[in-house]
């Protein structure tokens, strides 16, 4: 069993991870945990033109790590074992994407991302990822 939870560093896609985490201790079997990042693309003909590709690379790590900060310590200190993955992308696709190749049984995620013009975006995706996943989604407040 394996559950797929899409984080953001948003409050709400750390609620997923702790709704995740609640679930996860009631099993006898703990299911593989799966975190995943995606990193919008930024890597348009004037982001080429001024930087090379190892320093946009480097950034999106780097930004796809910071995300991933919050809800690693909240598996750690539960000693849940997790993999974790950063995307590069549109959020919603690859996400689905990540779940197709993973297997996952489950994709947990927040209901919304990050504030402002992004969480407008995120919140978006939670809806078009459980209107296209082909395994059962929990959306969580």
């Amino acid at each position: 069993m394996k559950w797929l939870i899409p984080v953001d560093g948003s409050e709400h896609s750390l609620h997923a991870v702790q709704q995740a985490v609640s679930l996860a201790t009631t099993m006898k079997q703990s299911p593989r945990l799966l975190l995943l990042n995606v990193q919008w693309s930024v890597a348009t003909l004037n982001v080429k033109l001024l930087f090379d590709q190892q320093v946009v690379d480097d950034y999106q790590l780097e930004q796809g790590m910071q995300a991933l900060q919050s809800a690693r310590a909240v598996l750690d200190s539960a000693q849940l074992s997790y993999q974790y993955h950063i995307s590069i992308g549109r959020p919603a696709e690859a996400i689905l994407q990540y779940a197709a190749a993973q297997e996952a049984s489950l994709i947990i995620m927040g209901a919304q991302g990050k504030e402002g013009l992004t969480q407008w975006l995120l919140g978006s995706v939670a809806e078009r990822v459980l209107r296209l996943s082909a395994v059962p989604v929990m959306v969580v407040r």
